[in-house]
């Protein structure tokens, strides 16, 4: 693009210079006037152009220091934003977390390390309907540490402790297990049906009479199974507790599997 202060100063000094050039050619003084004239309008316009283009090229560069500086201050504040935004974040998650964490604190026992007590009778409905819906056994094993019913609370505690490890150790991930009463453990087993319910609870009792306690612990156990012995849950865990009756009348220390219903 063409300076117009180049522009006009050309065309200034164009017409003067034919001003000038009439002038001679005919003699006359106007004419050289008129291109002095026309010299001095040019070089007053020519100034006069500069002077502006000076102002708007100012303008120019302070309206561009001016944005620059509104975009650092925007910049800024984007990121005071931005971490303010990390940082509640980071705060709602670690409450969350930290609730969550309260949440399965009270889910379970503190003795035992199992479920606590009333999410077993929950845990068995859903049990039930799980394997109502995919036509797949479930079986109820219900423990209770013999010989202790007369022990202090420090005595029961500890031995619940000892009853629960072996428990979790014993069965399988997909198994629940949760603290019944002071002396009793209940355990849900998905898809296993009565033959491997008993071998399970075998286990565990095994188990118990194998570690350094086992002198002193023992365990009896009742096993019931959907849907041999009952087809709701709460049936299912009566049936799973008289065969746990049946275990202690025949002298404790033994695993016994609900009898059949009759037809």
């Amino acid at each position: 693009m063409h300076d117009p202060r180049v522009i006009v100063a050309a065309t200034g000094g164009v017409a003067a210079l034919a001003a000038g050039a009439i002038g001679v050619a005919i003699n006359s003084p106007t004419f050289a006037v008129v291109a002095g004239s026309a010299g001095v309008v040019a070089a007053i316009a020519g100034v006069a152009l500069g002077a502006r283009a000076r102002q708007s090229e100012d303008r120019l560069e302070q309206a561009e220091d001016e944005i620059r500086a509104v975009r650092r201050e925007l910049a800024s504040i984007n990121a005071v934003l931005q971490e303010e935004a990390s940082r509640r974040a980071a705060e709602e998650e670690l409450g969350q977390s930290l609730e969550e964490r309260a949440r399965a604190e009270q889910a379970f026992d503190a003795a035992t390390g199992l479920y606590d007590e009333k999410y077993f009778a929950v845990l068995a409905q859903q049990q039930v309907a799980a394997a109502r819906r995919s036509l797949r056994p479930i079986s109820v094993i219900i423990f209770e540490i013999d010989t202790l019913g007369d022990a202090d609370h420090e005595t029961r505690v500890q031995a619940l402790g000892v009853v629960g490890d072996v428990v979790r150790r014993t069965l399988r991930e997909s198994d629940a297990a949760c603290r019944l009463g002071d002396l009793m453990v209940g355990a849900i087993l998905e898809d296993t049906p009565e033959a491997g319910a008993v071998w399970a609870a075998e286990r565990v009792r095994g188990t118990l009479l194998a570690s350094p306690v086992g002198d002193a612990l023992t365990l009896s156990a009742g096993v019931a199974c959907y849907p041999t012995h009952a087809l709701g849950a709460a049936e299912l865990v009566h049936q799973a507790s008289r065969a746990l009756d049946e275990a202690r009348a025949r002298g404790r220390d033994r695993v016994e599997l609900a009898p059949e219903p009759s037809s």
